[in-house]
């Protein structure tokens, strides 16, 4: 296929890196240092220009594009450069927009061609997911919801540490696929022997997910105060969350301006004029008996220093928004407990939608460690009525999860696909390839 990308920031660098060893890439990014930074990094044609001017996208050739990702860090760019995309025929538009108030722009929102995605939106729902899953490091859900997937830390003195995969007894319609052990994750077998820092993907769900707290032994406890840093169209959308979720909000905010406009849009908050890597600022925010600390600013090391800062004065939580993605390890090994990349969740998404070759990249684990591939059987799938032990998947995979209508089911050996059912496989990097081969 032939995708263009407008934009070759974050999301745009990381969606091309990904999509490019099976696609042709074209490239539109309008500052010239990056545009050159994506020429020397990126296995794509890169373009220099405006990606909403018209005689820019012809020189990309857009007419011959299946695919049209605007994905740039300008609203309006993504919304013209959509608009004109679907002018010219294309059937595939995805477009970031990350400005709430252009979802009232029915140019694009009434076009069925184009899919809109919010980074806002999806961050939110992400931290609610965290904060009423306050055991888990991490949440997705799949299969319309249908399915859950729980990053899970193996504790000192847990019933599970030093124990066999093959010795324990998870919850029903709940599967242990992954481990993440110093940085590196790897698929288990039943010999696999968990330790004390490891790190657990388990798919499963949602509504037992209780059980797994048991398992893990550890206690749920209500999060009745949360403290946010940062008041942006991100702070701001998770807040109105929480708050209906029926948690207490305090808002952090440094620009003056904003700490007013959030105090006018949001009386039920609390708001703070002043910066969250002072102690003062948060002591007086009641960091010493918050529930969860969430750092949402724009600024990485802020987020990081504040959120520790929290820890120490007491909060029992804290979560991170952070876009630089070397910063996932050393977040989880220095005491924050949980970190939210923008950048991932937004392509993450976008994966999501364009269903290539028929499967469906749903989620990146880790920065690109792992994938979470969703895939529905049809009549004229390869493996339709092989046991799964003859399908000839890789090491580096498992077949985590199979939903058939209602019923959740974990695949064993003899497992024989049927029409219909969606399979959900965790794959290392290294084995994508050949499970997508496998299904489509």
């Amino acid at each position: 296929m032939r995708i263009v990308i407008i934009g070759s920031g974050e999301v745009g660098t990381f969606l091309a890196s990904n999509l490019s060893d099976e696609h042709d890439i074209v490239i539109i990014e309008k500052d010239r240092n990056q545009s050159e930074y994506a020429k020397e990094h990126l296995d794509a044609l890169i373009i220099h220009g405006e990606g909403d001017n018209p005689n820019v996208l012809k020189q990309a050739e857009i007419e011959k594009a299946d695919i049209m990702l605007a994905v740039s860090g300008n609203d309006r760019t993504n919304i013209l450069a959509s608009i004109i995309s679907h002018s010219l025929g294309i059937e595939r538009i995805i477009a970031r927009i990350r400005d709430p108030d252009y979802f009232e722009y029915p140019q694009v929102i009434q076009i069925p061609q184009i899919t809109v995605v919010n980074s806002g939106i999806l961050v939110a729902e992400k931290i609610a997911n965290l904060i009423s899953t306050p055991f888990a490091w991490k949440t997705e859900t799949f299969a319309s919801g249908k399915i859950s997937m729980l990053k899970l830390r193996i504790e000192a003195n847990s019933p599970i540490e030093g124990k066999k995969l093959s010795e324990m007894d998870p919850p029903k319609a709940w599967i242990f696929v992954a481990i993440s052990r110093d940085g590196e994750i790897s698929i288990p077998t039943g010999d696999t022997r968990l330790k004390k820092g490891d790190y657990v993907f388990a798919l499963g769900i949602p509504s037992i997910s209780d059980k797994l707290e048991s398992l893990l032994g550890v206690k749920r406890e209500k999060v009745g105060l949360a403290i946010l840093s940062g008041g942006g169209r991100v702070g701001r959308r998770v807040a109105r969350t929480l708050i209906e979720n029926g948690i207490e909000v305090r808002v952090i905010e440094t620009e003056h301006e904003r700490a007013e406009l959030i105090a006018q849009e949001l009386p039920e908050v609390m708001v703070f004029d002043g910066d969250a890597t002072n102690k003062e600022i948060l002591k007086e925010a009641g960091a010493a008996h918050a529930d969860y600390y969430v750092a949402l600013t724009g600024d990485d090391e802020k987020n990081v220093l504040s959120a520790l800062l929290a820890k120490n004065l007491g909060t029992k939580r804290s979560t991170v928004l952070y876009t630089k993605p070397d910063y996932i390890d050393l977040i989880e090994s220095i005491g924050v407990d949980r970190a939210i990349s923008v950048r991932l969740s937004t392509a993450n998404e976008i994966l999501s939608m364009l269903h290539l070759k028929g499967v469906a990249h749903i989620a990146l684990i880790e920065e690109g460690k792992a994938e979470i591939l969703e895939f529905m059987i049809h009549a004229n799938s390869k493996i339709l009525g092989k046991p799964l032990h003859k399908a000839g998947f890789p090491k580096g995979s498992i077949v985590g999860i199979v939903v058939r209508g209602d019923e959740i089911i974990i695949p064993r050996g003899d497992y024989v696909s049927e029409i219909g059912d969606m399979l959900i496989i965790f794959s290392l990097p290294g084995a994508v390839k050949t499970v997508e081969k496998i299904l489509s």
